[in-house]
């Protein structure tokens, strides 16, 4: 089976300058995520560790937060700390034209003049975040990335988006290789169809070395982990399960949650009683949906969090072990004398829930509305799938080759 890529270093140390710690937090809109994501950044940097925290959202608010400037570029707010409020339009036009300008041409056959502006591939903003992020952490000027992400429905199409281009390249690539090597001059002569230069495929397949980087980076469980920000309102605890679900699917690292916002039972009887009796209610929902999953519970604050000795008071909630990295059950193959086995988190899962199929040399797997397509691994190719049995939150699919079947 192929080990998952970690990003690793000769004799397992750790360079100076290299990345030890990325936390991304994750939850419905209005829940709190910036203030949590300024608060573990606070506490980073109030450790000594060069620390970032950068805005993945298209609505920025962390320079509110600090009482700073935008900061499109990293911007020092504190000793040790930096922000950034990534703009994807300025990424995609300052720093990857050439890969637009590549995808285009490999696509639709487009090509920019020098004049013209950079072309707007719909749907493309997500890729262009998580690119300036992995320049970013690799940078080698912090120890510690915080990224404060976007509302769940936007950010579960941002995690799946490197391994969803990467499914898709894998499958043009051998054709557009031999297509640019061998027909293109052809295809120009006989048919008037232009296909794409070798230096745009050179560029493509430098943007999927790219992904493969970030899908690397973002799925090692023992550098990244994500947190999610939830309140004690019903429709915000049932997209948290549902969101907790798909990340799992994507096999991302869940290793947190934080319930905010939560008044204290001081307030009294009256408007706020009934507040509190309801908050009860949801608080034990959630116990039974993320009971096994460490939690942090915030009060709501008598004023809004804003400006740094508030997000300070903030940051000394998170506890002591803020950054520790904890185990979480995790996608794994396992070889097995007859085949092989996949066993793969799936929380809050239905059997009704879930669709198997095999599709080439992948595996289809949707859950609800969210589908996944998994590369089997060289070795299962022959293999087919003998079983698949949903156990306690666990999908464990096993795979036999044709002699053994």
């Amino acid at each position: 089976m192929p080990p998952r890529a970690k990003l690793r270093y000769a004799n397992d140390s750790r360079p100076e300058g290299a990345v030890e710690r990325i936390i991304l937090l994750t939850g419905k809109g209005g829940v709190g995520k910036t203030s949590l994501a300024a608060a573990h950044a606070w506490a980073s940097a109030a450790e000594g560790k060069p620390t970032l925290l950068a805005s993945m959202d298209a609505a920025h608010n962390l320079s509110d937060l600090f009482g700073t400037p935008p900061a499109p570029t990293p911007r020092e707010v504190a000793p040790n700390l930096h922000i950034c409020e990534i703009d994807a339009v300025r990424v995609r036009e300052d720093d990857y034209a050439h890969v637009v300008d590549a995808v285009a041409s490999a696509l639709v056959g487009v090509e920019r003049g020098p004049d013209d502006p950079v072309l707007d591939v719909p749907g493309l903003d997500p890729l262009f975040y998580l690119l300036k992020v992995d320049e970013l952490v690799r940078s080698g000027r912090y120890a510690r990335v915080i990224l404060d992400l976007a509302p769940t429905g936007e950010t579960l199409a941002l995690l799946q988006m490197p391994e969803l281009l990467r499914w898709w390249m894998e499958r043009l690539f051998p054709l557009e290789r031999v297509a640019v090597r061998v027909l293109a001059p052809v295809s120009e002569r006989l048919w008037r169809v232009r296909l794409p230069d070798a230096r745009a495929v050179d560029d493509i397949e430098r943007l999927y070395l790219q992904l493969r980087s970030i899908t690397d980076l973002l799925k090692d469980a023992d550098l990244t982990s994500v947190r999610l920000v939830t309140q004690a309102e019903r429709m915000v605890v049932e997209e948290n399960k549902r969101s907790y679900l798909a990340l799992n699917l994507y096999g991302y690292a869940v290793d947190h949650v934080f319930v905010n916002g939560l008044y204290p039972a001081e307030v009294g009887d009256g408007f706020f009683g009934a507040w509190i009796d309801a908050q009860a209610a949801h608080l034990a929902d959630l116990e039974a949906a993320f009971g096994h999953v460490p939690s942090t519970r915030i009060p709501r604050f008598a004023s809004d969090i804003d400006g740094p000795e508030h997000v300070a008071r903030l940051a000394g909630l998170l506890g002591s072990d803020a950054f520790g990295v904890r185990p979480t059950r995790r996608e794994a193959w396992a070889k097995t004398k007859a085949g092989g086995v996949l066993t793969l988190p799936l929380p809050h899962a239905t059997r009704d829930d879930l669709t198997l199929t095999r599709a080439g040399h992948d595996l289809a797997l949707r859950v609800g509305g969210v589908q996944r397509n998994i590369p089997l691994p060289a070795s299962l190719l022959d293999a087919d799938v003998s079983s698949a049995r949903l156990d306690a939150g666990v999908l464990t699919i096993t795979f036999t080759h044709e002699e053994e079947s």
